[in-house]
């Protein structure tokens, strides 16, 4: 493969892949990230904290991140369903 053909095969590639990540507010304002498949997301305190983890979780792919109309809501439900924390998992997160 030449390097226009290896390019070329780079530039389509998040286009198959499809979006990843979603990155929009929850019932409550809060801006939140969920991937498509509900295993990976959080709460962030700004858009730009939200879409700058879908991001770097999506190795900056093109096409990845997909910000949601102000009239969507997201939520992490999918995420925790059914799921029970180990008492020993702590939380992290800034203040």
């Amino acid at each position: 493969m030449n390097k226009s053909q290896l390019n070329n095969a780079r530039k389509s590639e998040p286009l198959q892949r499809g979006v990843r990540f979603m990155v929009g507010r929850d019932a409550g304002g809060r801006w939140i990230v969920s991937d498509r498949e509900g295993r990976v997301g959080g709460l962030f305190t700004d858009r730009a904290a939200a879409v700058h983890f879908a991001m770097f979780e999506s190795d900056h792919l093109p096409g990845a991140v997909c910000c949601v109309p102000d009239h969507v809501t997201l939520s992490l439900d999918s995420a925790f369903e059914n799921r029970v924390m180990s008492p020993r998992l702590k939380v992290a997160g800034r203040a």
